[in-house]
């Protein structure tokens, strides 16, 4: 009976797999694309902000004995607005190193799009 069933359930299997697979990709590919576009009709602003919090990220990699793959880290900085609103944004290690908590500068911005920040030196 087994012999019978399987070679009908394994194709269907695959199948389904293969195209929830498909789905997900095609779903993030949108999802991006999408938020590229809502950026690019944006306005750039340039607005003072205060430097409250930073975090990162790390994705990926994997350490078994002498084997190991790489990871990721993603940097992200939250800006408070002089009225008191609050946005996180992803920034390159570089912004995120040279930034601490009360840093006070200027944002540039677009969207959820991260341009660049510009520390004030007292």
């Amino acid at each position: 009976m087994f012999e019978e069933f399987f070679p009908t359930i394994f194709p269907l299997f695959f199948s389904v797999i293969f195209l929830s697979v498909l789905g997900v990709f095609i779903f993030v590919g949108i999802k991006g694309l999408r938020e590229w576009m809502h950026n690019n009709r944006q306005q750039v602003f340039s607005d003072p902000v205060m430097v409250v919090d930073k975090r990162t990220h790390v994705w990926g990699g994997h350490h078994t004995g002498t084997h190991h793959t790489g990871s990721s880290t993603s940097y992200y900085i939250t800006f408070e607005f002089e009225n008191g609103d609050r946005q996180e944004f992803m920034v390159p290690g570089r912004v995120y190193g040279q930034t601490a908590s009360g840093d006070t500068g200027t944002l540039t911005w677009q969207g959820t799009r991260f341009h660049d920040f510009q520390r004030v030196k007292l």
